[in-house]
């Protein structure tokens, strides 16, 4: 069984769902292979579960809207397959006090996922390769 773009979607929409809960980092973690997963950006960080889900508490109101994404697969044993596409990202910061305080931007999305043996896909690694603000946009802060 090949892994097909519907389950990407699906499995990015519940992770996206997680990220903006309030779930924990361990609890974040059942998106991934690895419980000791990080999150890279372009910018050189590479965030730790527990530190990405820090982060996304400075922000409410988050939304994650799925661009397009092609597929290559990687290997058939294991199924694995890597996705690459866009996600158009909207956050209001909570504490701001600077306007705008709205971050809207399309970032880059590169993704390896494994089919592992329950069926269900995850992780294997996590990559933004860019964050482009839109016009308007409050700046990214990533201090905690």
């Amino acid at each position: 069984m090949s892994i097909k773009l519907e389950e990407i979607i699906i499995h990015a929409r519940n992770w996206f769902e997680t990220v903006h809960s309030g779930a924990s980092g361990s609890e974040a973690a059942r998106y991934h292979l690895y419980p000791d997963a990080r999150i890279y950006t372009p910018d050189g960080f590479a965030l730790d579960l527990d530190t990405h889900q820090k982060l996304h508490a400075k922000w409410t109101d988050e939304v994650h809207e799925i661009g397009d994404f092609y597929i290559t697969e990687l290997s058939s044993s294991p199924e694995r397959v890597r996705a690459e596409g866009t996600v158009y990202w909207e956050a209001r910061y909570r504490d701001s006090k600077t306007k705008p305080s709205t971050i809207k931007a399309v970032v880059g999305e590169n993704w390896i996922l494994e089919r592992v043996d329950d069926g269900s896909l995850r992780y294997v690694i996590y990559q933004n390769t860019f964050f482009h603000l839109l016009p308007g946009s409050a700046p990214i802060n990533l201090e905690l």
